[in-house]
């Protein structure tokens, strides 16, 4: 068996809702192990995001739309951090 980052499927699902499930893990899991062979693993808060998309809570559209927030909130430029400013005339 392949090696999956996400939870395994809760019991109950239809056969089309596992059938979806699955390959939305296959994708996911496709997609981190490409970010993998040229970086590091994502971060748990990108893992979480994607473990919402695989159980079908989230569309792709809307784990990169939250992704991109995520990360202009934490690479944010602070207040006051040496913003270079043009020189005085």
């Amino acid at each position: 068996m392949s090696k999956t980052f996400f939870a395994p499927a809760p019991a109950g699902l239809t056969a089309e809702e596992l059938a979806a499930r699955q390959q939305r893990e296959h994708d996911s899991n496709n997609a981190i192990a490409t970010m993998m062979s040229n970086g590091p693993a994502p971060s748990p808060e990108a893992l979480a995001l994607m473990q919402r998309h695989v159980d079908g809570e989230l569309t792709i559209e809307q784990v990169i739309e939250l992704t991109d927030k995520m990360l202009r909130a934490r690479y944010a430029a602070k207040p006051g951090a040496g913003t270079p400013t043009s020189p005085a005339q």
